[in-house]
């Protein structure tokens, strides 16, 4: 059985086009331009980082399992490639470098309900029916610029009755493309109601579920990798070190939130000078943790 080639481009819509379009033309203003072109080679020598680009390796590396385990179930074809990699791109990427946010107790809880929420339908269904190809590329640079603004307005009171119009004018915007979807999943119900649509609907919050782990022990990497650093600051002794180093990993492993308060608990209170000293402020932590609760 032959597999139908896979046509990248002809899953995008005239949105994704349209932008696609601008930030191609974006690029070569910048690289054309010397002053703004130096800045730009300094954000991509950031952006790839050794550092980064080992996480970037680890999550693709991530994701390319998963993809892996929903193939062999038979959830995941060849044919959603396309949707696969634009999820990586605009949503991956955001969700890597927000791994903060995983410090909240109720990270699990909010991840899954930010995934499930009516905005994800509102977004996929507003995404699905977009305007004609010249008409977005007239409305994305508006956009962008209007965020911008948006933005700035922010930055001072003074520009409070500017805000509101211009948040006005965003909520317009907004009720417009909601109406026109509306509209158009009426009055086309059956090129809505498609399995090609579905999977695009369900993919890519699969997607993000499913990452959810990933930068869950991203943040729990980078909570340890900061409190080591830290503790190398104020414990002299190499051996103690070590043991502080040991003995809080074994107390409390893989709860990423009871870390961050032993990182803050043992800085403001604690040097450890030996080794009873750091067993008797585990102690103590675990007191004064279970008598809060």
């Amino acid at each position: 059985m032959t597999q139908q080639p896979i046509d990248f481009f002809s899953a995008l819509n005239n949105r994704q086009i349209a932008i696609a379009i601008w930030i191609f033309i974006a690029i070569i203003w910048a690289v054309s331009n010397s002053k703004i072109r130096k800045s730009l080679f300094q954000v991509i020598n950031s952006f790839f980082a050794w550092k980064l680009t080992i996480s970037y390796l680890l999550m693709f590396t991530y994701i390319t399992a998963i993809i892996i385990v929903l193939r062999t179930v038979g959830i995941w074809k060849m044919n959603h490639l396309p949707i696969t990699v634009m999820w990586g791109v605009f949503v991956a990427f955001v969700m890597l470098f927000e791994f903060s946010k995983a410090n909240d107790p109720k990270f699990f809880k909010n991840a899954f309900k930010n995934n499930l929420k009516i905005l994800i339908i509102l977004e996929f269904v507003i995404n699905l029916y977009v305007f004609d190809l010249w008409i977005e590329l007239l409305i994305v640079p508006f956009s962008a610029i209007l965020g911008g603004m948006i933005v700035i307005s922010e930055t001072d009171k003074k520009y409070e009755i500017t805000k509101k119009f211009l948040n006005f004018i965003m909520s317009l915007m907004g009720l417009l493309f909601i109406g026109y979807a509306g509209y158009m999943v009426i009055t086309d119900f059956k090129h809505f109601a498609t399995i090609k649509n579905l999977e695009s609907f369900y993919l890519p919050i699969l997607f993000s579920i499913t990452l959810i782990p990933f930068v869950y022990f991203s943040a729990l990497y980078s909570g340890y990798k900061n409190l080591f650093i830290r503790l190398g600051f104020f414990i002299d002794d190499s051996s103690v070190l070590k043991y502080v180093k040991m003995k809080t990993i074994f107390a409390f492993n893989l709860n990423l939130w009871k870390l961050n308060k032993w990182s803050k608990y043992i800085y403001s209170s604690w040097r450890f000078k030996n080794n009873q000293e750091v067993d008797k402020a585990i102690l103590l932590f675990k007191e004064g943790a279970s008598s809060s609760n």
